[in-house]
């Protein structure tokens, strides 16, 4: 039934798998795939054999997605070719509106024309500092910059965002000043412009708190939104409202629709009117694919009304995915693709009850439930209040888009009319702030929870399909209905388990130590031999920086399965080391928080035991907290950034130093790990913790000499990745993760690795 209610489903599905499986696939084998696979369908066409063709020819498609998701190689005049790092000066376009991450850092996506007057191809990705003018998707810029290639964090579980600019054609970044930036072009385009007055207007009329909002709902623009407001947001389970998707574009649409048909416009003309409304809202808001989706969906659903036929939405959704899909490829990787078009379909393929309460209900939930896995794949967390949230949030967030939607288009004609439009709005505002700051502060609002693997997903989409299937025959084949329900229990259950194992399994008796790569900063996580887990620092952090906290540490954590902290130890208050604790506290529960000079005694950890050392040595990078962490015969001693005063102040203490695994002070600056201090703690391991083209020239090179001389491997995060030590009390298995490799050291003369 399903099928025939959407036969490009198949097709959408087949195209989207080989863009999945791309990566695995190289253009010759996936030509000859194609080949054979239509070859075969239209023999088997032939002989009358159609479930065989129809295989045979999705396999071809298969095949065609593959060969559309693979990256072509680049072009010889290609960017990515430039020697780099390199200061140039750097001419072309801005593929899309430039995003404000603050007001003194921008980012600008450039197809690039010319590079020091030399043409060449391909897209940069720009940060510029400072005040940006005020520039517009298309718009022609020259901008001196310091190119480089991307660089992301390295870690088990984590975003790694260069590889996700690598999957949208990104292969160069760059740095410029916002105040050297040269626009030649005057006029933005009419999309642009409106979208500024629609902005300008809603800033002129509402406070800045409720004219950000506004604009998010109507425009999907968050930039000024306070903090605490997308906070609240997304811990109430309604961010989507936010994010222009189907509820927009369908507000827009219906909007139109009454407005023309109120205006006894004919059916056809009407349908007309909504679909020239709906692409120029589109045009408005941009490119983003959740709009992409909705806006093909609207215009198919319109078309149908033109042509008195019935619209079949799950046919338009999935062709609404080919079109996408077939222009742009990467997209299938994306979050907002994959939300938009599995709580569509879950809308879609759910049975809605008709009462109105419970029918609202019934869409919330069957799309809350779709996008639960994708929810925990890219971001660790599941909506708790959700499904209920939007019941308030959702019809609260309609009615303030369409007034607003009305008070910008009045606007244009009459600012007084368009004041009194706005000043309606303004309470609808208030209340879904009010409602929305009410949802998120419920405890347990957000679970945060391991990532699930590829089986996991599989195991609940097909209890999903399973559960539906049976809710079908619930009253035709009563007895399969059984069957399937009792499989779909039982397939949830042991996806529920898959997912939480990390959190559930039972702790082994073995230390592990892991150094994250956090750029230039210190992040290590201590997983004790009965299961508990200590951190000591997270990173740098803040409101106007990447925060290592929540963007590495955080998700890190999750997915090992720690989903509390036994405690979390700042050595110094520098931001590259305390930074990124804030969103931690805000993340996890924490048992014991080892903050400031107050002196601590060991802390037991199931056999291990963790030890502040002495430091008694002045000023801030002295000053910070030293531990020593042992487990049998395997000592690792965490140095923070203590510098040649505080190094002699620990070897005069007379506190033991031996051990086998040394975090190098400092980064490995040349201020640290002096002689003295190499010869008492006499490491096989030495780790630093660096990050890649920093501005100190950490490491420095007469330290990694001294660390070679004193017989230790060395082992580096800007090179490296996460470096990760496990230990039994005897063997030390250090793995980098980058190159995937592993080294096994022995510290038990009668044991042999």
């Amino acid at each position: 039934m399903t099928w025939r209610r959407g036969p490009l489903l198949p097709l959408a599905a087949a195209f989207a798998g080989g863009i999945a499986a791309a990566p695995l696939a190289t253009p010759a084998a996936a030509g000859a795939a194609w080949a054979l696979g239509a070859a075969a369908g239209a023999g088997l066409v032939v002989l009358a054999r159609p479930l065989a063709a129809a295989a045979a020819l999705l396999a071809a498609v298969v095949a065609v997605g593959a060969l559309r998701g693979i990256t072509p190689p680049a072009p010889a005049d290609d960017v990515s070719r430039l020697e780099l790092p390199r200061v140039a000066r750097v001419e072309g376009r801005l593929r899309e509106e430039p995003l404000r991450w603050t007001p003194e850092r921008t980012r600008l996506l450039l197809d690039v024309e010319r590079v020091d007057g030399e043409t060449r191809t391909g897209t940069v990705q720009l940060t510029a500092y400072g005040a940006a003018p005020l520039l517009a998707d298309g718009q022609k810029v020259a901008l001196e910059a310091r190119l480089d290639r991307p660089i992301g964090f390295r870690n088990p579980g984590t975003f790694d965002h260069a590889e996700r600019l690598a999957l949208h054609g990104i292969a160069v970044v760059g740095t410029a000043r916002a105040d050297r930036i040269v626009a030649p072009d005057a006029e933005p385009p009419w999309a642009v412009r409106v979208r500024r007055f629609a902005v300008g207007a809603m800033r002129e009329a509402l406070p800045p708190t409720s004219a950000a909002l506004l604009a998010g709902l109507l425009l999907g623009e968050r930039t000024d939104l306070p903090r605490e407001v997308d906070t609240a947001f997304r811990r109430a389970g309604v961010y989507h409202v936010l994010a222009v998707s189907g509820f927009n574009v369908a507000l827009v649409a219906s909007t139109a629709w009454a407005m023309l048909t109120l205006a006894r416009a004919s059916r056809r003309v009407a349908a007309l009117g909504a679909i020239a409304v709906v692409l120029g809202f589109a045009a408005v808001v941009g490119t983003q694919p959740s709009v992409l989706r909705a806006t093909i969906m609207a215009v198919l659903v319109l078309g149908a009304l033109l042509l008195d036929r019935d619209a079949a939405v799950l046919n338009s959704l999935a062709l609404a995915a080919l079109i996408v899909l077939a222009l742009r490829p990467n997209d299938l990787h994306d979050p907002g693709f994959q939300l938009s078009f599995a709580a569509t379909a879950g809308i879609v393929l759910a049975p809605i009850p008709r009462q109105r309460l419970l029918a609202a209900l019934g869409v919330s939930l069957a799309a809350q439930l779709a996008v639960l896995p994708i929810a925990l794949v890219h971001f660790n967390q599941v909506s708790t209040i959700g499904v209920l949230a939007n019941l308030a949030v959702v019809p609260l967030a309609g009615l303030a888009t369409i007034l607003g939607l009305f008070a910008v288009a009045v606007a244009a004609f009459s600012t007084i009319v368009a004041g009194w439009l706005f000043s309606a709005v303004w309470p609808v505002l208030l209340l879904l702030r009010w409602t929305v700051t009410l949802a998120a502060a419920v405890p347990g609002a957000v679970v945060h929870l391991p990532a699930p693997g590829p089986v996991a997903v599989a195991c609940y989409v097909a209890a999903l399909a399973l559960g539906l299937a049976a809710w079908r025959l619930r009253e035709t084949r009563q007895a399969l209905a059984r069957r399937l329900a009792l499989a779909a229990v039982g397939l949830t259950a042991l996806s529920a388990l898959l997912t939480l194992w990390p959190a559930l399994r039972p702790a082994d008796g073995r230390l592990r130590v892991s150094v994250l790569d956090v750029g230039q900063g210190d992040a290590i996580v201590i997983e004790a031999p009965d299961g508990r887990a200590v951190l000591v620092d997270a990173g740098a952090g803040g409101p106007y920086r990447l925060d290592a906290g929540e963007r590495v540490v955080a998700p890190f954590l999750w997915n090992r399965g720690v989903l509390r902290l036994a405690a979390i130890v700042v050595t110094h208050s520098d931001i590259d080391h305390a930074g990124g604790m804030a969103a931690v506290r805000e993340l996890f529960g924490v048992d014991e928080a080892w903050d400031g000079s107050l002196e601590r005694g060991p802390l037991a950890l199931g056999g291990a035991v963790l030890t502040p050392l002495p430091t008694a040595a002045a000023g801030r990078n002295d000053a910070a907290r030293v531990l020593r962490l042992e487990l049998g015969r395997v000592a690792v001693l965490l140095a923070s950034d203590v510098e040649r005063p505080g190094e002699r102040a620990l070897v005069a203490s007379g506190a033991p130093l031996e051990a086998a695994v040394l975090k190098v002070p400092h980064h490995g600056s040349r201020t640290s790990s002096s002689p003295e201090l190499l010869a008492a703690v006499r490491p096989a391991v030495a780790i630093v913790s660096v990050g890649v083209r920093n501005a100190y020239g950490h490491p420095d090179a007469g330290v990694m000499r001294r660390l070679g001389a004193a017989g230790a491997d060395l082992y580096r995060t800007d090179r490296d990745g996460a470096v990760l030590v496990e230990t039994d009390g005897r063997h030390i298995d250090v793995t980098r993760w980058v190159p995937r490799t592993t080294t096994r050291y022995c510290l038990d003369p009668d044991t042999s690795c």
